[in-house]
């Protein structure tokens, strides 16, 4: 188990944010205290670099509009494309290595969990590493990742997992040494 220590830091706010941020912790049954870190852990992970990394948020439903105007070859070879050009640099500039584990969080974090693509779990066998990313992005949604995670993998780790995808998820086993 991993023990993070913490410090105390006092700020002062607007009433009205207080309030808000009040009416959300509890809204969401946590703390204020819990709230406002995840607030700043998503700062420091992510927020900070999306200018730099020049990313924007569009909605979910403008993609998927997009990838529907697509046939499933076109899905999945804009996600070869995506996967190939843009991961390598984004992982580099974020993390300052490319490896095996900031490939990982650079799925888990910046395409799941920032990037609000899916939700992301995993896996550990002593054979395997087991990612799977659960969409709302169809079948097109699930040829474009499948391209993209090819690419991605094979760009920045020159590994070829196996990958496996339905109308609303992708699996992708890591075999391990």
């Amino acid at each position: 188990m991993t023990v993070s220590s913490s410090t105390v830091r006092s700020f002062r706010i607007d009433k009205s944010l207080s309030d808000i941020l009040n009416s959300e912790a509890e809204r969401m049954g946590v703390s204020v205290n819990a709230m406002i870190n995840s607030v700043l852990k998503q700062y420091a992970e992510f927020t900070r670099f999306q200018s730099k990394l020049d990313m924007l948020i569009i909605n979910r439903e403008i993609f998927r509009s997009l990838l529907s105007r697509l046939n499933e070859d076109d899905s999945y070879l804009l996600g070869v494309d995506m996967g190939r050009e843009i991961p390598n640099d984004t992982i580099l500039f974020w993390k300052k290595n490319v490896s095996f584990e900031s490939v990982l969080e650079y799925i888990e974090k910046i395409i799941c969990t920032y990037g609000y693509i899916g939700t992301f779990d995993e896996l550990e066998t002593n054979k395997h590493k087991i990612i799977v990313i659960r969409h709302r992005l169809g079948s097109k949604g699930s040829r474009f990742l499948l391209g993209f995670m090819k690419s991605l993998i094979k760009q920045t780790l020159r590994l070829e997992p196996e990958i496996d995808i339905t109308d609303y998820s992708v699996k992708i086993q890591f075999e391990l040494e």
